[in-house]
């Protein structure tokens, strides 16, 4: 699977808006990429005043159920372009706030190709790239000289 030999280490920061991807091969390489969702913060619509199901024909409308399955799908692609960006991974530290980072690491260990990888899984307050680096270095320890 490794194509070039080397260790691949993660460090993931993720929420439902934005995940920031670090990968490193080694001392000097160090890969970033950044990520955004389509999921927003809460939509309101005009007129939106109830919660209450209405029946029409035997079929049950609920505004919030179509918005939440919607919201739910977004997410799901959201999380399958994150795991498009893991290749070959020995270790993976995931950060983040709510429930993407458990919902990452659910994906990964479901995946068939990178399961058997060693995850640790820690919730973390918004960070930059400069702090994910240091992070990951601190983590795995990568420290330059």
């Amino acid at each position: 699977m490794k194509e070039d030999g080397k260790d691949y280490r993660y460090a993931i920061w993720i929420d439902k808006r934005q995940a920031m991807i670090l990968r490193s091969g080694g001392q000097d390489d160090m890969q970033y990429t950044c990520i955004e969702s389509d999921n927003s913060s809460r939509e309101r619509f005009n007129g939106e005043t109830t919660n209450k199901s209405f029946e029409i024909f035997g079929y049950t409308l609920n505004k919030q159920k179509q918005m939440q399955e919607k919201s739910n799908n977004r997410n799901t692609g959201f999380l399958k372009i994150v795991l498009a960006e893991i290749n070959d991974p020995t270790a993976i530290l995931i950060l983040g706030s709510g429930d993407n980072r458990h919902g990452l690491q659910k994906a990964i260990e479901n995946s068939k190709q990178i399961n058997h990888v060693q995850i640790e899984n820690k919730a973390y307050k918004k960070i930059n790239q400069r702090e994910l680096e240091l992070i990951m270095e601190e983590h795995f320890n990568l420290h330059k000289s």
